[in-house]
C-alpha cells in the first residue's frame, strides 16, 4: 500500500500560480486545461504542483477537475496586506507536517543546516523529497512571518490569538428609503369599517373631503423659486365657471366630487339656513376658505412631497411631461449636494 504524503513537495508560490490559472477560468477547470494555459505538460512534476496546491488548501481535486477554495478567495480578495498575510499564514499551516514543525520549534531556532536530515529521521519524510520539502517550508515560513532572520520559529498559537477579526467595510442591510409618504387627513367624515380605500404612493386615491383651495391664499411655488423663476406676476383670479367657495360632500366609503356652491342674492331681512353635508356637518356660504387645505390627488395621479432647505412642495404628476420636471428638480438637488460635499 503506497504511503500517504501529507506535505507539499513544491513551494507555495508555484501552488498559488496554478490556483490563479484555475480561478481565471471561472474557478473550475480540468488538469489538462490548467497545464495548457501554463504551457506545460501533464507530467509528474506538474501533478506535484497540483498536489501542493491541494495541501495548502488553495485547490480541491476530484476526478481530474480542479476547483478553487474559499481560502483562496479570501486571500485573493483581502482588504489589505495585513489581512492577506493572515490568510496566507493559514494556508501555509494547512499541511499537518508544517504545523507540527512550527509547534515543535516554537520560540526556538530551527536547525536549517540539517533540517532535511531531521525531516527524514523525525518526521517521516521520504529521502527523495527531503530537499524539496525543506525549501518549501523555509521559503513559505519566511513569507508569512513565521521564521525570522535569526531562524527563530514564532509561536503560531499566539499569532492566531492576536489575529484581528476581519473588518466589515459594508453592511448587508438595505438602507431605509428617505422618501416618506404624504399623510392626508380628512375632516369630512370617516369611511365605514368594512370599506377599504386604495392608495397611490402613500396618498389616498379617493379622499373623503377635498375642498377647493382659495386662489387668494396661494403660496409661492417652491419649484419655480428653486430654478429662479419669478411667479409674482401670475394671475391670481380663479378660472371661469368655478366659484371661490366650494364644498365637497361624500357618503361613507365613496369618492368625493367637486360641487361648486352657488351664492344667491338673499334679502337682508331673511336668514339663509346653513347647508349640511351627509355627515351632518354645517357649512355656511363663504366658509370654505376656513376649511384646511388638502392635497387633491385623483385616482390616476401620482404625487411626490419634497422637503429640504428652502424647499417644501407637493408635486403632482398627471402627464408624462411632468416626469421631466421632477427629474430636472432631482438633478438640481443632486448638483447642490455635490457642491456641498466638495
Amino acid at each position: 500500500m503506497p504511503k500517504t504524503i501529507d506535505y507539499p513537495r513544491t513551494s507555495y508560490q508555484s501552488a498559488w500560480e496554478v490556483a490563479e490559472v484555475v480561478d481565471d477560468t471561472g474557478g473550475k477547470c480540468a488538469i489538462e486545461t490548467a497545464a495548457r494555459k501554463l504551457n506545460r505538460k501533464v507530467s509528474g512534476s506538474f501533478k506535484a504542483i497540483i498536489g501542493s496546491a491541494v495541501k495548502f488548501g488553495l485547490l480541491t481535486s476530484k476526478r481530474e477537475l480542479l476547483t478553487t477554495t474559499n481560502l483562496f478567495r479570501r486571500i485573493k480578495n483581502a482588504y489589505d496586506k495585513q489581512e492577506e498575510r493572515i490568510y496566507e499564514r493559514e494556508a501555509f499551516l494547512h499541511p499537518p507536517l508544517f504545523t507540527q514543525i512550527c509547534r515543535k520549534f516554537r520560540n526556538r531556532e530551527l536547525p536549517v543546516h540539517m533540517f532535511d536530515v531531521m525531516l527524514v529521521r523525525e518526521f517521516g519524510v521520504e529521502e527523495i523529497n527531503a530537499q524539496a520539502v525543506t525549501k518549501a517550508f523555509i521559503d513559505g515560513a519566511r513569507m508569512v512571518g513565521v521564521l525570522d532572520e535569526q531562524n527563530i520559529i514564532a509561536d503560531i498559537d499566539q499569532l492566531t490569538a492576536q489575529q484581528q477579526p476581519r473588518r466589515e467595510l459594508a453592511t448587508t442591510e438595505l438602507p431605509l428609503s428617505r422618501f416618506q409618504s404624504v399623510a392626508i387627513t380628512t375632516t369630512g367624515g370617516i369611511p365605514s369599517s368594512g370599506s377599504s380605500t386604495p392608495t397611490v404612493s402613500g396618498i389616498s386615491a379617493n379622499p373623503a373631503f377635498v375642498p377647493q383651495p382659495s386662489p387668494i391664499s396661494r403660496l409661492p411655488d417652491a419649484v419655480s423659486s428653486l430654478f429662479g423663476l419669478d411667479t409674482n406676476d401670475m394671475d391670481d383670479q380663479p378660472k371661469a365657471g368655478t366659484s371661490a367657495n366650494t364644498i365637497a360632500t361624500s357618503g361613507p366609503g365613496q369618492a368625493s366630487d367637486f360641487v361648486p356652491a352657488e351664492v344667491h342674492d338673499q334679502p337682508e331681512s331673511r336668514e339663509t339656513p346653513p347647508a349640511t353635508t351627509s355627515q351632518g356637518m354645517a357649512v355656511t356660504p363663504g366658509a370654505a376658505a376656513a376649511v384646511p387645505q388638502e392635497l387633491t390627488v385623483p385616482s390616476n395621479t401620482f404625487a411626490i412631497h419634497l422637503h429640504g432647505p428652502g424647499l417644501n412642495t407637493h408635486l403632482t404628476i398627471e402627464h408624462v411631461d411632468d416626469v421631466e420636471l421632477v427629474q430636472a428638480l432631482l438633478n438640481k438637488i443632486k448638483r447642490q449636494l455635490g457642491d456641498q460635499s466638495r
